[in-house]
Order: structure tokens, then C-alpha cells, then sequence
């Protein structure tokens, strides 16, 4: 299985244990129904390409959205999970120790371009946005041919765009924002900053499709969403906020990363959800290998000084209507 994990993602390969696991009753089905398409078109069947970093197929090499579901490597996978040994899962990432992992329709998570308007720290070191050259035109290509396969696609499915970058502010992106086709058991679902809202909705035909639209704050005032979303400003964030609030019938999740620089922030968060009547989702910060000190921010680590007060802090909120907790 080694051979088939990206090099770029043999840090989260091994930063988790690769064994087969003993003692886990719930079931889970992505292996078969739910894939990440990284930016050099690997295929990886499961919800996050960093819970289960092997590549099943390239899309480049397929005709259909089926056959990455159905090939050798992805059914010894399927095979494994389905006996629940989670051998190559990270089990302790995923919360299929807590519950069962159970999806009803296809869901592709797009992540072939990790362009971005903000240069957040946890995320990345310095911007990243890609408007032209080799590497512009051979994303923008699978992007076409991924538009292909799925306005092809008959079965239900969710698309998900993305979670390495911002949908709306790539360029290579750009042709699947516009040129997806509005259909029947057809949802999307956008992870995005929520920044360019505005300026690109009305120009896309799913409009009515985006059933779901998750937007990362991770903050509730200006100073730490300034600090902790590089290049973003709060007046900009408010005015898309305030175009979802009047124009959208998606189910908006607003959502915080919680680290140590936006405890203190995470009360204004909670004001911010109730002022919009928007959802929120709660998750610990992940080490993408990109923070120089990763230790200090993560507070979710029972030495760090700050722990005490999040835990305080978050059974405070454990059972507010609006919250959702993950993997916490």
C-alpha cells in the first residue's frame, strides 16, 4: 500500500498507525461511495485524503465516476474496512470509534488546485494562487474532464469543493462553478472562506443545488478573524454573511478551527452563529506539517497550559443547539 500513497502525503501516511485495528464495532461505507481527488488527480476513497492517503486510481486514467469504486485496489480496501480492521485508517481522526460512518449518496471532495486569497497559518506557510503555466493548464484539464464525468453521472452524488484551497477564488476551478449542471439528487457543497460569495453566485447554474455551504471563520471578531485569516477582512466577511442570510436556502455551517489563538474568541463565535441563526462546527486544529511550532497552538494536547480553560470553555457550549463538535 506504501507505493500508492503520494509522496506529499507520506507525512500524514506516517504520522498515524497503519495497522489493523481491534475493538471497533462501527461500520463505514465511504471506501465505497466517497472519493478525494488531490491536485495530481490521485483518487482516494474516503472523505479526507489525509485519513486514508492511498491513491485507488488517477482520474486523468478513467471514463467514468464508477470505476473508481470499482477496481482491485479499491475493493482490498473496501474488503479491509468492511471487516472493520481499519488497517490503513486513521481511526483516531475519522470518529469511527464513536459512530458509525454511513453515507446514502456518492460524495467527491475536489481538491485538484489549493489556490487560495487568504495565506492562513495553520493551513500554509505563504499564498498560493495559480493563474497560469504547465501546472495551471494540466489542473485546469482534469478539472474539465472531472465537469464531464460528473454532469454523466447518474446516481445520487454530493460534490464538495474543497477542502485545500477556496473554490471561489481559484481559476482552475472556475469551470466547474459554471459549467455544473443543475439535476435531480444533485448536491454540492462548498468549504470556502466565503469572501467572493457574492461576486460569483449569481453567475452559477447549481445555484438552487448547493444544499450546503461551509464557511471558515475561526474567529467571532475582528482582531483574531484579521490574525488568524491572513489577508481577509471582517468588513468583507459580514457583507457575504449578510448575502447568504438574504439570498441562499443552503444550510450555512460557520466553522472554527480551535487553537490557542482564538479561545478567547470563541464566545463572540457562539454570538455570531445566534445573531445569523447559522450552524457552527467545532473541531481541533490538525498538524498539516506547516506550523513551526504546531505544539503551541494545539491545545487540544492535555500538557498544554490552555487545556484546562478549552475544556472548561467547551462543555460550557456542549450541548448548544447550534453547535456541532468534531472528533472532540
Amino acid at each position: 500500500m506504501l507505493g500508492n500513497v503520494p509522496d506529499y502525503k507520506l507525512f500524514k501516511y506516517n504520522l498515524h498507525d497503519r495497522k489493523s485495528k481491534s475493538g471497533i464495532n462501527n461500520s463505514c461505507n465511504y471506501p465505497h461511495k466517497a472519493v478525494t481527488i488531490d491536485v495530481d488527480g490521485n483518487c482516494m476513497i474516503c472523505s479526507c485524503d489525509g485519513w486514508l492517503p492511498i491513491s485507488v486510481c488517477r482520474i486523468d486514467d478513467i471514463e467514468t465516476l464508477d470505476q473508481i469504486w470499482n477496481n482491485p485496489l479499491a475493493e482490498k480496501i473496501q474488503k479491509d474496512v468492511d471487516s472493520k480492521k481499519f488497517t490503513w485508517c486513521s481511526v483516531d481522526s475519522c470518529g469511527i470509534r464513536k459512530r458509525d460512518q454511513i453515507i446514502k449518496q456518492h460524495y467527491v471532495s475536489v481538491n485538484v488546485d489549493e489556490s487560495c486569497n487568504l495565506a492562513c497559518p495553520s493551513c500554509r506557510r505563504s499564498k498560493i494562487y495559480r493563474t497560469d503555466g504547465e501546472q495551471f493548464l494540466a489542473r485546469k484539464k482534469k478539472t474539465e474532464h472531472l465537469l464531464d464525468l460528473v454532469n454523466r453521472f447518474d446516481k445520487p452524488i454530493e460534490i464538495m469543493m474543497s477542502g485545500n484551497g477556496d473554490p471561489f477564488a481559484s481559476l482552475i476551478y472556475r469551470p466547474l462553478l459554471l459549467g455544473m449542471e443543475p439535476k435531480e439528487n444533485f448536491n454540492v457543497r462548498f468549504l470556502t472562506n466565503g469572501l467572493l460569495l457574492k461576486k460569483l453566485m449569481p453567475k452559477m447554474k447549481i445555484k438552487e443545488n448547493i444544499k450546503y455551504l461551509d464557511i471558515s471563520i475561526d474567529a467571532g471578531d475582528r482582531k483574531t478573524y484579521e490574525k488568524l485569516r491572513l489577508g481577509g477582512k471582517w468588513d468583507s466577511l459580514i457583507e457575504n454573511l449578510n448575502y447568504v442570510k438574504q439570498n441562499m436556502d443552503s444550510r450555512v455551517t460557520l466553522k472554527f478551527v480551535l487553537q490557542r489563538d482564538n479561545l478567547a474568541s470563541l464566545d463572540n463565535f457562539v454570538a455570531l452563529l445566534e445573531e445569523y441563526n447559522f450552524n457552527g462546527n467545532i473541531m481541533p486544529i490538525e498538524d498539516w506539517g506547516v506550523m513551526p511550532d504546531f505544539q503551541s497552538a494545539n491545545i487540544f494536547s492535555e500538557s498544554h497550559p490552555d487545556h484546562p480553560i478549552m475544556k472548561k470553555k467547551l462543555d460550557q457550549y456542549r450541548n448548544h443547539p447550534l453547535l456541532f463538535f468534531h472528533s472532540i
